[in-house]
């Protein structure tokens, strides 16, 4: 497969005309025209905020342990466990933070930090989302949004890793924000892992690279 040299990229998709199809409060929803690399014109659809501050994912820490929410997804018909996060409440993504702790867990940050930020759904979407790290130093507290939080827990790093290996924690946003998080250096490794000893499959059996060949 050729690729195109980085200094030759451009939009294979040229935006012909922005064609609102649905607003509300909290999202704009486009159907755009527009034309494609081969000339064909077509549609696309686009979905951005309204708002002009980014929505914002939170990783509260209290203690070596990880603060996370039970709320009920519509779309998917089902309960999730994940970290706070919503939409924008203001320009500022720290004080989007300070409102979402409140409104979920109840709690105010002794200290936030903005770690990173990532695209949700870049096929879909034109945002993109921040991920926070908040220290807290006292969770005794009760969400504000009691429609929307059905519960509260506070999980140990080893604890979260092996919820998410098998299967208990699913929510992407939850699932790139601790990706972040973990690249930053604010949670520690999976309790599996080693980063000095990366394992190799060799004549039918597994090595590690740490130390010195066995049996040489």
């Amino acid at each position: 497969m050729n690729q195109i040299p980085a200094g030759e990229l451009h939009p294979p998709i040229e935006r012909r005309a922005a064609i609102v199809a649905y607003r509300n409060t909290f999202v704009t929803v486009f159907d755009d025209e527009v034309t494609f690399a081969d000339g064909s014109d077509g549609r696309h659809l686009r979905i951005a905020s309204p708002a002009a501050g980014p929505g914002v994912v939170l990783l509260p820490l209290h203690e070596g342990s990880i603060g996370l929410v039970r709320t009920y997804r519509y779309p998917l018909g089902a309960w999730q466990w994940g970290l706070p996060r919503g939409f924008p409440h203001d320009i500022d993504p720290l004080e989007t933070a300070r409102a979402e702790l409140r409104e979920e867990l109840g709690l105010t940050a002794s200290a936030l930090r903005v770690l990173g930020d990532f695209s949700p759904d870049s096929g879909l979407l034109a945002e993109k989302v921040v991920v926070v790290f908040a220290e807290i130093e006292d969770i005794d507290g009760l969400p504000a949004d009691v429609l929307e939080v059905g519960d509260s827990r506070w999980l140990a790093a080893g604890a979260l890793w092996a919820e998410i290996a098998t299967g208990g924690i699913d929510d992407g946003m939850t699932l790139a924000a601790l990706a972040i998080a973990q690249a930053s250096g604010v949670l520690p490794m999976s309790p599996k892992s080693d980063s000095s000893a990366t394992p190799r499959v060799e004549g039918g059996a597994t090595r590690s690279d740490k130390g010195g060949d066995e049996g040489t």
